[in-house]
């Protein structure tokens, strides 16, 4: 295996497919010194997406659902001592909404933390109107610096992370705030279909004759895929064939295509590159709580027929849980499209720039031949480079500095 400067053995495949979306699906880290990844999170199977589906209306699916919801929630609460000040991640989206409403209605007196990055983009104003809605105190940081804590907080993973930071900055201002337990609505797009973008695009590649694996690998992923003969792959990648079969072992069942994006959305995406997140808990001396990945909520969604959580029809997304939990966040949210939690790609690409010019160009990855600089030369002199380029870039920063951090 090649070794870099610290003596960490890379594995040129995994590697390559960490570069090529921005995480690695196995559960092997890239970096061959650190061997397996440190995750408990429940890992799924075809078989469960088989288990008898739902007899009953949509209606009546969805008070189930709500009773599910508000079960896992309250059972969450019982295990935090009733003194302690309770948080959530506020986004002003539906999920963390849901979480927000849920426990504000079992009488917990939850508090609303977002983190702003000044710019139009972000979801502030959307989080405040929830917040308002729900009646609940809102908490909010806007960081002068967006990138400033990406070293602090990629060391705690095995594989970096570009979009990190934020998760950690937002996570340590609870904290700051005297807050120790802490809610997360990760979890809700995985299994009730909330990426409609990604699948729309996948199901015109595969209906265009593409094979669901190759739609999925390219088209779910549409910011951050590149060919593998692409110019940014240095000598030491540019060859390296990467076996998406045996990395994404998804699509070799006889399950709708859909689900097959559902399964392969939570078991290669979310465990591999979102739940390791929950890492920074220790490190920050806090308990994060994902009641949308609870064994209750995964199992009931198994039992849900695709067409109840995306219609490919209309682009409507997770439409069971808008079901049920329409009263509980405000129509605004409700009609709210999916939006990424981060700034836009302009203001990263702004901070980004006067970084990467020496810790990506003169990084190690460029200097020992496994990415190209002239590929990353050429996006820092581009006035307008493109949404994947400016994530690519990211990548390398992000990557350098994780090493320089080992």
């Amino acid at each position: 295996m090649p070794k870099n400067r610290l003596g960490v053995g890379f594995s040129p495949e995994l590697l390559k497919a960490w570069v090529t979306l921005r995480f690695n699906p196995s559960t092997i880290c890239f970096l061959t010194g650190r061997g397996p990844k440190r995750n408990t999170s429940r890992r799924l199977s075809a078989e469960e997406f088989k288990e008898e589906k739902f007899k009953g209306s949509m209606e009546k699916a969805a008070r189930e659902l709500r009773t599910v919801l508000f079960d896992i929630v309250q059972s969450t609460v019982k295990s935090i001592p009733k003194a302690e000040k309770i948080g959530v991640l506020c986004s002003g989206g539906i999920d963390s909404t849901t979480v927000l409403a849920i426990l504000s209605k079992l009488g917990c007196q939850p508090e609303a933390y977002s983190i702003g990055f000044g710019t139009e983009g972000d979801e502030i104003e959307a989080a405040a109107m929830a917040a308002e809605f729900v009646g609940v105190t809102h908490h909010v940081r806007v960081l002068d610096k967006i990138l400033a804590s990406t070293a602090e907080a990629n060391s705690p993973l095995d594989e970096p992370y570009r979009a990190a930071c934020f998760y950690y900055d937002a996570l340590k201002f609870a904290r700051e705030s005297g807050v120790r337990y802490i809610f997360d609505g990760l979890g809700v797009d995985e299994f009730f279909g909330g990426y409609g973008f990604r699948y729309e695009r996948a199901m015109k590649l595969h209906s265009d004759g593409m094979s669901r694996l190759d739609a999925y690998v390219q088209g779910a992923h549409p910011n951050d895929y590149v060919t593998s003969r692409s110019d940014l792959f240095g000598k030491e990648l540019q060859h390296v064939q990467v076996d998406w079969n045996a990395l994404l072992p998804y699509f070799d069942n006889d399950l709708a295509f859909l689900d097959q994006m559902f399964l392969a959305d939570y078991d290669a995406k979310c465990r591999q590159n979102f739940v390791p997140l929950a890492g920074f808990a220790k490190s920050l001396g806090i308990n994060v709580f994902y009641p949308w990945l609870d064994d209750r909520f995964i199992d009931f969604s198994s039992r849900i027929p695709a067409e109840w959580k995306y219609e490919p029809e209309t682009g409507r997304t997770k439409v069971l849980f808008r079901a049920a939990v329409r009263d509980l966040v405000p129509k605004l949210t409700m009609d709210k499209k999916k939006q990424g939690f981060g700034p836009g790609l302009d203001k990263v690409c702004e901070e980004l720039r006067p970084l990467a010019e020496d810790t990506v160009l003169d990084g190690y990855m460029v200097s020992k031949g496994y990415v190209n600089g002239s590929y990353y030369r050429k996006v820092l002199e581009k006035k307008g480079p493109s949404p994947i380029e400016i994530n690519k870039l990211w990548d390398m920063y992000t990557l350098e500095v994780f090493l320089d951090g080992l």
